[in-house]
């Protein structure tokens, strides 16, 4: 498809989605957001695989705080 359009245009214009990656900002900003997303996965598959205690006394804490949230006397 994109052989039947070239011909209409002009010489000057230049593809957009060739230039579409041609910004550093842009290009630096996804190389952070996809390292911090593995980051993240790992710290998570970590903190799972390794640390069963950490999550049990964060369910105890968050549970004691739900229920006490839940059956306070008013």
């Amino acid at each position: 498809m994109d052989g039947d359009l070239e011909h209409s245009l002009e010489a000057g214009v230049g593809r957009l989605q060739d230039d579409a990656s041609a910004c550093p900002w842009m290009r630096g900003l996804g190389e952070k957001v996809s390292s911090a997303g593995r980051e993240t996965e790992a710290l998570v598959s970590d903190l799972m695989v390794d640390q069963p205690l950490f999550w049990l006394l964060v369910s105890f804490f968050a549970g004691m705080l739900l229920g006490r949230g839940l059956f306070r006397k008013n």
